[in-house]
């Protein structure tokens, strides 16, 4: 029996417990939450954060592990790279190439250096004054280098308020810099692959939709396939396919969010990972691709099969799918839709909540205040995948003790 790591015990994580389980495998999990939503369905749980390398190494040896993986999630991708590294197992990218795709400091300058096209920005620090940002143009947004789930992010209105926010970016970052770019007024999307031999098939775009906040942005409330700029599909293969050469990747997942408006397509970042919008769960129904599956054969040095990818262009795919990640106002979970009434409406596949019974839900700052997720996907092309997200809306509920429904339709 194989033993697999997986590092992530999150919803996000959940499928790919599950599917190493069906296989037969040993399925460990790493998190640092007591009882994480994936915890439930391992075999075993190691009480280690997935950003403590050291400590995920130590445990892997102690377990004896045959592979280490993660999906969902962006700075556990440099922590399996290094653990695959220390203990010699396979791993579809190293720790160099893991370091540049979780570290906003190196994945800019590759950016800046392969010519793809990304926002003007700087580094600041503790010492950094006015006049070394005083090329930038308000507003701006202010970043961690190496942090997920838009903690720490800030849409600022003045690049003066960047060192007034310093601090509180920095407390979720490793790193003594941070990255301050200007805004870009935009749609956003996001481009999942499969590398294979270094070349990239693309297998869904998707429209990104943010909330709308004036200060914590980048907070994603859904994703749509197809995505409303798939004209420009040519543009972002190319873009994409120039990722993938500037960053030496090889073979296994790509995430890559780019942002379109008046100025064109910018690259926002790019990650060598499954996405977290449960691009697990709909890449199979859109591409016929396994994409799961492709991750575990990888992180275990076994082939995958690309058969699917031959010739396949998701631009000519007549899949819808939405992707619902719900939100809340503040209060305590009275009550709430039971999962099996949602899996009974049309065209929901999958779905999952963050919260129990009785837990507060506080005020959302970052992608960790999410309540759940929801997942629709129609085959037919027919559009009437709209219709069944009004009817999720219209019967998912969050009740406080006082009978309202904190669930906030964005």
């Amino acid at each position: 029996m194989k033993k697999i790591l997986i590092l992530g015990g999150s919803n996000c994580q959940k499928n790919a417990v599950i599917y190493g389980k069906s296989l037969g495998y040993e399925v460990i999990v790493a998190d640092y939450s007591e009882k994480p939503a994936a915890g439930h369905y391992a075999d075993h749980l190691i009480p280690v954060s997935t950003f403590d390398a050291e400590g995920c190494i130590r445990a892997a040896k102690e377990i004896g592990i045959d592979g280490v993986m993660t999906m969902g999630t962006d700075q556990p991708v440099l922590t399996a790279a290094l653990v695959a590294d220390a203990l010699h197992l396979p791993s579809p990218i190293s720790p160099k190439e893991a370091k540049a795709v979780t570290n906003k400091r190196i994945m800019k300058a590759i950016f800046k250096a392969n010519e793809i096209p990304t926002i003007d920005y700087k580094l600041i620090h503790a010492g950094s004054s006015q006049g070394d940002i005083s090329a930038l143009s308000s507003p701006v947004v202010l970043k961690p280098l190496d942090s997920q789930g838009q903690r720490g992010v800030f849409r600022l209105d003045d690049t003066q308020l960047a060192f007034q926010y310093l601090d509180q970016t920095l407390s979720f970052s490793r790193e003594k810099e941070a990255l301050l770019e200007e805004y870009y007024p935009s749609d956003e999307i996001t481009i999942s692959g499969w590398i294979h031999e270094s070349q990239l098939t693309i297998l869904s775009i998707t429209d990104r939709i943010l909330l709308q906040d004036p200060v914590h942005i980048g907070i994603c409330t859904s994703h749509r396939f197809p995505s409303r700029h798939m004209g420009n599909y040519k543009e972002i293969q190319e873009i994409s396919e120039k990722i993938v050469k500037a960053f030496g990747l090889k073979g296994g997942p790509l995430y890559i969010q780019m942002l379109i408006g008046d100025k064109g397509i910018m690259v926002n970042e790019v990650a060598a990972r499954i996405g977290g919008a449960f691009e697990d769960v709909i890449i199979p129904r859109i591409s016929g691709f396994h994409i799961v599956d492709a991750v575990f054969r990888s992180s275990l040095g076994m082939e995958v099969d690309v058969t699917p990818l031959k010739d396949f262009d998701c631009s000519k795919s007549s899949v819808e799918a939405s992707v619902q990640l719900m939100f809340a106002n503040r209060g305590v979970i009275s009550t709430v839709t039971p999962l099996e009434e949602l899996l009974t409406l049309g065209h929901v596949i999958d779905a999952g909540y963050n919260y129990q019974l009785g837990d507060e839900i506080k005020s959302i700052e970052n992608a960790t205040a999410r309540f759940g997720h929801c997942v629709l996907v129609s085959d037919s092309g027919s559009g009437s995948i709209g219709t069944s997200i009004d009817e999720f809306q219209k019967k998912f509920q969050i009740l406080d003790e006082k009978g309202n429904n904190l669930y906030k339709v964005l």
